[in-house]
């Protein structure tokens, strides 16, 4: 798969209101209303809503076939923003040249569902998303949120944002199967937006619909992938829930007692820990030793003084000094992974002296098991102020 794009963070970044299909097509403004791409052949005056990408003809033949389709009502659109969803990540999962697996499996299924629309059997579609072969089951609340819209009265009006939410969370599982949480993360953070506007939309679907969706229990994470390492598609039961199943219960989270510390300070121009880092990151230590199975992302900052190459290596050595000192307590390596921001994302404040030593930090991101970050707090009681 490939690295982040600046397209492709652009689709990430977007994905709060509306799902950008990157080189292929946009959605419209409106989350509900698909819009065609804008051709080679469009009038100039033709205001242009979409984006296109003639060199990948496999996306571009398909999309166009779908095109007639994108603003069908009732269950065509479901499926419609499926296939249209199914195109993106096989546009991002390379060319025709040297497409890869995924690639040539998202192309089946939005290949599938186009025939099916071209012959007036959307209906006889199933309403289940596979798992693709790539990847696997995470984030089952999701999962189960989805196939729990799918039976509720509100349904009709949160079909786009539930078919957009269930391939991403195919694409995130696959990404974070290959490079990891850090090239994960914002595709997991999107399908949980698209599915709390599905919530929503449904909830405000009419004066009668619940407004609420019932807990349910469903299977381990080790019954639906099998308990072979890697992503090998679903080896249990699919959907992750069914009208069929009775049982309705709430789900027991283990979740921790305490609130983990999100953050270490630093010195000015510094990338060693001081004794109170070490005590924060003490706590840390017995966090993950409890929790053998969450991973974490470890990104490093500065403040804004100095030239934005040196604070790129400034704050990678400040994330690698939190790095090694985890380690050296017993946390396993193949749970960390670093990465350098430099003195982006600074903290400001009132005291500029302050503000500085806020923004001189490494954040810990923690991640179980789903795919899921869990609760933090941030803390300052190693606080290093300039002098």
């Amino acid at each position: 798969m490939k690295y982040v794009t600046p397209a492709l963070r652009q689709f990430y970044r977007g994905a709060a209101t509306v799902a950008v299909y990157w080189s292929v097509m946009v959605w419209a403004e409106n989350p509900d209303q698909l819009v065609a791409p804008v051709t080679a052949q469009d009038s100039p005056n033709t205001v242009q809503t979409g984006i296109y990408n003639p060199k990948d003809q496999q996306v571009a033949a398909l999309q166009a076939r779908l095109v007639p389709f994108l603003n069908e009502q009732g269950v065509e659109r479901y499926h419609a923003a499926k296939a249209a969803a199914w195109l993106t990540y096989a546009a991002h999962e390379g060319s025709e040249k040297s497409a890869t697996v995924a690639r040539k499996e998202a192309l089946a299924q939005a290949e599938m569902i186009i025939a099916a629309l071209e012959q007036g059997q959307a209906k006889q579609l199933s309403l289940t998303t596979p798992i693709l072969s790539t990847s696997s089951v995470m984030r089952r609340d999701l999962w189960a949120n989805a196939e729990l819209l799918k039976q509720h009265a509100g349904f009709s009006c949160a079909q786009s944002q539930v078919a957009q939410a269930e391939v991403m969370l195919v694409w995130a599982a696959a990404e974070h199967c290959e490079l990891g949480w850090r090239h994960s993360r914002e595709l997991f953070l999107s399908a949980q937006r698209l599915i709390d506007q599905a919530d929503s939309r449904a909830f405000s679907c009419g004066a009668d619909v619940p407004q609420q969706l019932p807990k349910i229990s469903y299977p381990s994470l080790q019954e639906l992938n099998g308990s072979e390492q890697g992503c090998h598609g679903v080896a249990g039961p699919w959907p992750i829930w069914s009208p069929q199943q009775k049982t309705v219960i709430s789900e027991n989270r283990q979740v921790a007692d305490q609130p983990v510390p999100n953050v270490v300070h630093f010195a000015l121009d510094q990338a060693v820990l001081s004794q109170d880092s070490i005590n924060v990151l003490n706590q840390i230590v017995n966090f993950l030793t409890a929790h053998p199975a969450y991973t974490l992302t470890l990104y490093g900052f500065t403040d804004q003084q100095a030239n934005e190459q040196y604070n790129l290596k400034l704050s990678l050595r400040r994330a690698q000094a939190v790095s090694q000192y985890l380690t050296q307590q017993g946390v396993a390596l193949n749970r960390i992974a670093t990465e350098a921001k430099g003195k982006t994302q600074l903290i400001e404040n009132e005291n500029p002296k302050m503000g500085r030593a806020l923004s001189r930090r490494v954040e810990l991101v923690y991640v179980d098991p789903e795919g899921r970050e869990i609760q933090t707090i941030r803390q300052n009681q190693d606080i290093q102020l300039e002098r």
